[in-house]
């Protein structure tokens, strides 16, 4: 409910006639403003609480055990062996990681992770677990799993450098920039089976691409292990009860992607704990359960993952949030008094917070406003839905691989640049809405009035007059923006390459790519734009 439609920005020739390309285009117009979402347009009252159900909501869920037993513990296998045997009496045990032939080596870290059926509790399976003995540590959640009666078969790996992989990432890269050039030069005067070999080699190449890319995907396992201890550890500090669900951690994401998602997943744990669920006397005088719910829930939607963090706390408090911003001296806009995309936009404001009082966990007014900002630099974005006394929802939608992009390729003066497609809303010409070099001047659109950033002027190149110009609505950190470009090219998907940053300089870009003519481009980074 929350997407967004993006229009199909590829550029094609222009065909026919005058009248017949003045007819298609304005049938064109027609079919593309028919399909857009009015800016201002997010889930309603009733929308946002479903939202907010379905992602605290759980399905088939089976409880997941991660043990530790004692360093000291004599015969580990053993004491392994009587844990599942004692943990079978609650419910059936349905995996257990590693197997039995790990456990039986020498090399096995005496780590294991046991997932049992339906029965039982969190604090009764807590309690038979570490009354097996030796036990150094025990962590117990709910976790939605495919289906309780698969079994994974543990293949055999092999332990590279990552840096062999970013290399391996990198010829691959210029392996399809070289294969783009040689089709353009060889293809128009090819006979049957040079055009026959050229795309069997063409096809084998991107296969290599996908079989590259394929070896850099880890389990979202990696990260979402570290939460129940994160969770537990806040709840207790707080005198909170909070049962942790996690779904999901066997989809496979980019490496590089799982590494920078870390940090903001935990961010949002924290928000969830400290200001989103509630204490258990105040659950109860509500008419809740005393035990609140925290979910994490990962899924893929085609070349996109989404993670959601929900809970099913208090909600936002819109007043709160209104007023913080208002003692800042920042005076909301109607929209973002009233949805859910507005009240997000006051959220990430740096410095503003609702708490009380600064603790360990909140009230530096920092932490919604890093998140925000590092999404958006891995080409994502971040939605939110919040009903007051019955939950809140972070959504975090991000390309399954930040290695490779879906960019929109823009001309400023000579230059092509690139913008991720995910942060694109729509484009248009520019027509007369503002002067070439004008940012003050905004941008009606769908009721809206947005504020119009011009690329050559923060770029620091010179005004051209005989320029008309395309107007490109972005998701910003602070809001929606149109960013004011020559030219808008076409789509295409970008190897990123990552830039060193130099000390004293502007940071507008994220990174940089070759395009498949061989020319260099650079990743606008739109947050500094703005």
């Amino acid at each position: 409910a929350l997407r967004h439609t993006q229009p199909d920005l590829s550029i094609d020739e222009p065909v026919g006639e005058p009248d017949e390309q003045l007819s298609l285009a304005r049938r064109l117009e027609f079919s593309l403003a028919a399909s857009r979402v009015p800016v201002s347009t997010v889930p309603q009252r009733a929308e946002a609480a479903q939202l907010v159900r379905d992602a605290t909501t759980t399905g088939a869920a089976c409880w997941c055990v991660a043990v530790q037993i004692a360093t000291d513990a004599p015969m580990p296998e053993a004491r392994a062996t009587l844990l599942l045997r004692r943990l079978s009496a609650i419910a059936a045990v349905v995996r257990v990681a590693p197997g039995e032939d790990v456990r039986a080596s020498d090399h096995w870290d005496r780590t294991m992770t046991i997932w049992l059926g339906e029965g039982g509790s969190v604090d009764h399976i807590e309690q038979v677990a570490r009354g097996t003995g030796d036990i150094g540590d025990c962590h117990v959640v709910r976790e939605v799993v495919p289906s309780l009666s698969s079994r994974r078969v543990e293949a055999r790996t092999v332990r590279i450098p990552a840096q062999r992989l970013d290399d391996l990432l990198d010829l691959v890269g210029e392996l399809v920039l070289a294969r783009d050039r040689l089709l353009r030069v060889a293809l128009p005067t090819a006979d049957e089976p040079t055009t026959v070999a050229l795309d069997e080699a063409s096809g084998l190449v991107g296969k290599l691409r996908d079989a590259i890319l394929q070896s850099r995907l880890v389990p979202m396992a990696d990260i979402m292990d570290r939460f129940p201890r994160h969770v537990h550890d806040m709840a207790q500090s707080l005198g909170k009860d909070i049962e942790l669900v996690m779904e999901g951690r066997e989809l496979e994401v980019d490496r590089s992607l799982l590494e920078e998602l870390s940090e903001p997943l935990l961010h949002l744990l924290r928000n969830a704990v400290d200001h989103g669920l509630e204490r258990p006397e105040d659950r109860r005088a509500s008419g809740k359960p005393e035990r609140g719910r925290l979910v994490v829930r990962v899924a893929r939607d085609g070349a996109i993952v989404a993670v959601t963090v929900g809970d099913d706390g208090a909600g936002v408090r819109r007043d709160r949030v209104i007023a913080a911003a208002r003692a800042r001296g920042i005076e909301p806009a109607t929209s973002e008094a009233v949805d859910d995309a507005g009240l997000l936009t006051l959220l990430a404001i740096p410095g503003l917070s609702t708490a009380s009082e600064v603790t360990a966990l909140s009230g530096r007014g920092v932490g919604l406003n890093a998140v925000v900002h590092r999404v958006q630099s891995l080409g994502g974005r971040i939605d939110l839905a919040t009903v007051p006394g019955a939950g809140t929802a972070f959504t975090i939608r991000l390309p399954l691989s930040v290695a490779m992009l879906r960019a929109l390729l823009v001309r400023v003066a000579n230059e092509t640049y690139a913008i991720p497609l995910s942060l694109v809303f729509t484009t248009s010409r520019r027509g007369d809405h503002a002067p070439a070099d004008d940012d003050v001047a905004g941008l009606q659109l769908h009721g809206e009035h947005l504020p119009i950033v011009c690329l050559r002027s923060r770029l620091g190149l010179p005004a051209a007059d005989d320029v008309s110009g395309h107007l490109v609505v972005l998701d910003g950190s602070a809001g929606r923006f149109a960013l004011l470009v020559d030219a808008c090219i076409a789509q295409q998907e970008i190897v990123v390459k990552p830039l060193q940053r130099v000390r004293g300089a502007a940071p507008r870009f994220s990174g940089g790519t070759i395009l498949a003519d061989g020319t260099p481009s650079l990743i606008l980074d739109i947050n500094s734009l703005t």
